[in-house]
């Protein structure tokens, strides 16, 4: 045996003393379904991401979902997405401040406030107070969940902010996936989504979301839904899109916008006090996150590939029946999908045959008298 093949096997031995591997095997595991927070978006034991510019409503978002979580008559979630689950939340908000803005958008989403925890600070066994700390407080937060009892939700806003002062470094995924498997692990262990809210970085030329969550792919990379907030003023509204969720199929967009309500009076001012809140719309937006954030960078109305596709065949099919492969043709080069394009033929009632024995299929508008044969 030669020196290194000596070194390189005395190495091996000790790391073998040092360090086992944990195992299992595959057929032992017992599987378990998805259990979802919100159906299809956000789900119970998972961190996720709410991500955005400023004054896109995160906050006024997370103040929504705490409503339909801690209010059983708030609990349908918008569109018909299904119901909430009944509990409790726990807030961590290092920017908003409590009495002015916190709590008046809680009632503006019609919270139970009773069900709603705010952590603030740390407090030492000496009486002293310092800023809560994810790579130092999660026993202390497991704690608190564990004696809350009924925790559905932990919002972390942001999540920048409570990393520890100068101890993780966001550029390094190595950091980052340091403080966020621990507390993955914790919302796996005591069955509670982790609802992370981060700041889009300045890359303002980017449009894909995951680019622009924080100097690190490693927040996107670890968390199993991210969705982020758009400005969509061609429209007059906001949208709420999601950039990437690991355990549920494509999810279609939603649109909101934002009201105020009068939540109380301040008996010294003498004032009215009045807090935003979600007013969600009522149907569906078919767009992805890089279509909205294009238009939310370039100021054009966000386009939506569905409602082009249903322009394009009525357009077409104006003058009756077109071969399926011309009207395909003309979809692909107004970069439209084909799974879009019959969609919109099958919202529109487009009907199609083939264009006699040796012909290929085409699309045309049903008569008046409905009778029309074959479809595809």
């Amino acid at each position: 045996m030669t020196k290194a093949e000596e070194i390189a096997e005395s190495a091996l031995r000790k790391a073998q003393q040092a360090v086992s591997l944990e195992s299992f095997i595959a057929s032992d595991v017992s599987l378990k379904a998805v259990e979802w927070v919100w159906p299809n978006r956000f789900a119970f034991g998972k961190f996720a991401i709410l991500a955005g510019l400023p004054d896109r409503g995160k906050g006024l978002i997370t103040a929504d979902m705490a409503g339909r979580i801690t209010n059983p008559q708030m609990n349908d979630w918008p569109c018909g997405e299904g119901l909430a689950p009944f509990g409790s939340v726990i807030m961590l908000s290092a920017e908003d401040d409590v009495e002015d803005t916190i709590v008046p958008r809680l009632i503006a989403a019609e919270a139970d406030l009773h069900r709603v925890h705010i952590i603030r600070m740390v407090q030492r066994a000496d009486g002293t107070k310092r800023t809560f700390s994810l790579l130092t407080d999660l026993e202390a937060l497991r704690a608190k969940i564990e004696q809350i009892g009924d925790v559905v939700m932990v919002v972390i806003d942001p999540v920048t902010s409570y990393l520890g002062v100068g101890k993780v470094n966001t550029f390094q995924g190595g950091d980052v996936r340091g403080v966020l498997m621990p507390l993955t692990e914790l919302a796996m262990e005591n069955h509670f989504l982790v609802l992370g809210i981060m700041h889009f970085n300045k890359k303002g030329e980017v449009n894909n979301a995951l680019l622009r969550v924080s100097e690190s792919l490693s927040f996107g990379a670890v968390a199993r839904h991210v969705y982020a907030v758009t400005d969509d003023p061609a429209n007059n509204r906001k949208l709420f899109i999601k950039a990437k969720n690991n355990l549920a199929p494509d999810t279609k967009a939603l649109s909101y916008g934002i009201g105020a309500k009068v939540v109380g009076r301040d008996r010294t001012l003498m004032k009215d006090i009045w807090a935003p809140h979600i007013v969600w719309g009522l149907e569906h937006v078919e767009i992805s996150a890089v279509q909205a954030m294009e238009a939310e960078n370039t100021g054009r109305a966000a386009r939506n590939p569905r409602d082009e596709a249903k322009e394009l065949l009525k357009r077409l099919l104006a003058n009756g029946p077109m071969s399926q492969k011309d009207i395909q043709e003309a979809a692909e080069a107004d970069d439209i999908s084909l799974i879009t394009l019959k969609r919109a033929k099958k919202d529109l009632g487009i009907k199609s045959d083939k264009n006699g024995m040796d012909g290929g299929w085409q699309w045309f508008f049903p008569k008046p008298n409905g009778h029309d044969e074959g479809d595809h």
